[in-house]
């Protein structure tokens, strides 16, 4: 709530400065809509420089995963209600009652507000004895080893700045489920994603059934996002340094 409550002055302070770098189309194109809204005057440049991510080592992304009796589907992502882990915990569930086998395993710190029923329902899953791991926040040696044993990673989240998971989700080779609007719509552009229109229990539970039963369909995304290559740091930094140059002081 306190977030919602100083948004609106924080976007007005934006206006203040020389240039805005968005992390995404959709962020730019989101504060570009609200300034019009708000009949702002002479708005500051507003440019999409997405991100840089870490690179991952090909002995990393190339190991043999853990041996399982079962997949497991990997959710990475603070917990809190626009990531949508309720609908999430939903389709995992019809697709448990009918008899599906596989593990959630899910990462991320959960938020004491707006977390807090994807986090009550969790619980209530793992104490009716259903296949859910739950770690909160780890470090980069646990993620690495997470994504090596994933069959395929969800993201349910319904509206993101960035949406890194899901560009690390291709670094480590695998497939990823996510919304196919907005700025996870931009990061699935270059294949390896399986998008979704609505991220609802239902549509979460139909497009997981199909990775988890259709092998070759699993093989051919796995394949397209180990073809993926993403921008680094270094990359990143030139990308905006070259912006910031042609930048004019507005006072």
């Amino acid at each position: 709530a306190k977030s919602v409550a100083r948004f609106p002055a924080y976007l007005q302070e934006l206006a203040m400065f020389d240039g805005i770098a968005a992390v995404s189309e959709d962020s730019r194109d989101s504060l570009l809509d609200y300034w019009r809204w708000a009949r702002l005057a002479n708005p500051p440049p507003v440019t999409a420089i997405t991100l840089g991510l870490d690179p991952v080592p090909a002995d990393v992304r190339d190991s043999k995963p853990t041996p399982s009796a079962h997949p497991t589907v990997l959710v990475v992502g603070t917990l809190e209600g626009r990531k949508n882990h309720s609908a999430l915990l939903e389709a995992c569930e019809q697709l448990w009652s009918r008899g599906l086998q596989f593990q959630l395993h899910l990462i991320g710190l959960a938020h004491p507000q707006t977390g807090r029923a994807a986090l009550q329902k969790l619980r209530a899953l793992q104490a009716a004895g259903r296949p859910l791991r739950y770690d909160g926040p780890v470090d980069e040696a646990s993620l690495d080893r997470a994504y090596r044993d994933c069959r395929f990673t969800v993201y349910p989240s319904l509206i993101e700045g960035f949406g890194l998971p899901v560009l690390e989700s291709m670094l480590h080779g695998k497939p990823c489920i996510c919304s196919a609007h907005g700025a996870l719509g931009e990061s699935s552009r270059g294949g390896g994603c399986l998008t979704l229109p609505t991220v609802d229990a239902a549509s979460v539970a139909e497009a997981m059934d199909r990775l988890l039963t259709d092998t070759s369909e699993l093989a051919a995304l796995a394949a397209a996002a180990r073809a993926r290559t993403c921008k680094d740091w270094p990359g990143y930094a030139r990308e905006l340094t070259e912006w910031m140059r042609t930048l004019n002081p507005r006072r």
